[in-house]
């Protein structure tokens, strides 16, 4: 059972998924209106169609981001929306971001 469970996740997944640690700072946004701070967390993973990140703060599926990753001596910017979240060990949680805008050139460094 549980390698079915694997199987459809993965056949789900449009590009293929790097580990991928990168400092990022995310504010969440409610249309046009920033709803707090900024927010810092950490990338694990990375593909063409957003990231995963590792934050303090749950959010809800649908939260729309505006996003910095830090790659190098290089920042890029990106915008989101959070697609699901998974409660991990130590109150964090891993939350999926797809990409709703980023150049192909920030795109190219992530990968």
């Amino acid at each position: 059972m549980g390698e079915s469970v694997h199987e459809s996740v993965k056949e789900q997944r449009k590009s293929r998924r790097i580990r991928s640690l990168h400092l990022t700072s995310y504010v969440p946004r409610q249309g046009s209106e920033q709803e707090y701070i900024v927010s810092i967390g950490r990338t694990l993973d990375v593909s063409r169609g957003g990231v995963k990140v590792e934050v303090h703060r749950e959010l809800a599926e649908g939260t729309e981001l505006d996003m910095d990753i830090a790659i190098e001596d290089r920042v890029i910017a990106a915008k989101g929306v959070v697609v699901y979240v998974e409660a991990l060990s130590g109150g964090l949680y891993g939350t999926g971001i797809r990409f709703t805008a980023i150049s192909e050139a920030d795109l190219a460094l992530l990968q």
